[in-house]
């Protein structure tokens, strides 16, 4: 029996104190500050198990997540909709309904989005590595004149299935002169896909918000369209300056029920990948996140899953916000200088590479009080409680 679970036994021992109990075994649990080993773990045969976490309530997914085990450890319910039509992407996208994918700047929800896209629309093996039961489907990307161009530039370089997407132009307003806006083109939109019924729509949600308007109500409103023809969205969102909003604030507000049925966020993962971790989904769980990466010209390479759950999604999502200059060259002072003094001109080398004018580091030096000073190697620069006393030349200055 030890020997059938050995994948599991080995990520509990990690944590330590693991004892056998009656048809599985007790250990700590990863999730929170679990001292007792309080998480029950229960043999299911075929070398999975179940996970009940007896001291903290935590989700079970969150602790495979933890864990690093995959579906092939553990026993998870299968997805299911309460009377619904089904899915495109089992505990991902739904047949039929809003789907949200998230990002902050920086990152390509359009790109993840497109790759998901192109995978159901061949009908070959998703993200997750399930085989789709029905071959090819229809799916259909809404632009607008200003995105078109880069969801083309996007699929030629994505995977198979993208040649089956087609990239459709849509305009709305008085004579066609511009792109839908909604909610005010809605009838529009839905007299589109009623004429090209579909299997999926991709489209980038912040395209069709009219300037200064709520993205909540242009997302409502599509939610509304997909609701009354029975059709599947995968729609994007993507921060920009203007908007200044957290990723966590945008996830909360379109986990409201009556606008998505499913938000995923893209996230940091582990060694420099990314990661799309559902945050909210209505009525099932998903298991953890999938971890990808951009190697070469590929926009998106699936490799392995999210090493955390679910549940730290919108806290890692908070961490990666933007910030002020200033505050990241803070953080870049206190990185470079946490070990000790560091040649200026090393510095500044890593503030040009991190895009930080000399004048935000030098008020940032101000701001830690940062010490610079002369040694046999030149002017270092060192936090004030580990370099020596007295002033030295600005950062700027050296």
């Amino acid at each position: 029996m030890v020997q059938e679970y050995g994948a599991v036994l080995s990520a509990l021992r990690g944590w330590g104190n693991v004892r056998p109990t009656e048809g599985g075994w007790l250990a700590r649990c990863p999730v929170h500050d679990d001292r007792q080993g309080s998480l029950l773990v229960l043999a299911a045969g075929d070398g999975r198990v179940e996970l009940d976490c007896l001291g903290g309530d935590c989700d079970p997914q969150d602790v495979a997540a933890a864990l690093r085990l995959g579906p092939e450890n553990v026993v998870v319910a299968p997805p299911a909709f309460e009377d619904g039509p089904g899915w495109l992407w089992p505990g991902y996208v739904p047949a039929a309904g809003v789907t949200v994918i998230d990002a902050e700047d920086g990152t390509s929800a359009l790109a993840v989005a497109l790759d998901v896209a192109a995978r159901i629309a061949q009908g070959g093996t998703l993200p997750d590595g399930q085989q789709q039961h029905r071959q090819a489907r229809t799916v259909l990307a809404l632009a607008s004149p200003q995105n078109a161009q880069r969801m083309t530039e996007l699929l030629t370089v994505s995977g198979p299935g993208a040649d089956r997407i087609e990239v459709a132009e849509v305009l709305g307003g008085r004579g066609g002169q511009r792109g839908i806006r909604l909610p005010g083109d809605a009838d529009r939109l839905e007299q589109l896909l009623r004429e090209r019924a579909p299997d999926l729509v991709v489209l980038d949600l912040m395209s069709l918000c009219p300037y200064r308007m709520p993205v909540g109500r242009a997302l409502r409103s599509l939610a509304d369209v997909a609701a009354r023809l029975g059709t599947a969205v995968l729609a994007v969102r993507e921060a920009s300056k203007r908007a200044g909003w957290m990723a966590a604030y945008r996830a909360q507000e379109a986990a409201q029920p009556a606008m998505a049925a499913a938000v995923h966020l893209v996230v940091a993962g582990a060694d420099g990948a990314l990661a799309l971790v559902p945050v909210h989904t209505r009525h099932w769980t998903v298991m953890g996140g999938l971890q990808f990466q951009a190697p070469g010209h590929r926009p998106v390479v699936w490799n392995s899953r999210f090493p955390h759950g679910s549940g730290q999604a919108l806290a890692w999502a908070d961490v990666r916000r933007r910030r002020p200059a200033s505050t990241n060259a803070r953080d870049l002072l206190c990185s470079l200088l946490a070990a000790g003094p560091v040649p200026t001109r090393e510095v500044l080398a890593a503030a040009v590479a991190a895009g930080l004018a000399p004048r935000t580091v030098q008020r940032a030096r101000q701001q830690l009080g940062v010490v610079a000073s002369k040694t046999a190697r030149g002017w270092v620069l060192s936090l004030p409680d580990r370099g020596p006393s007295g002033g030295g030349a600005p950062v700027g200055d050296q």
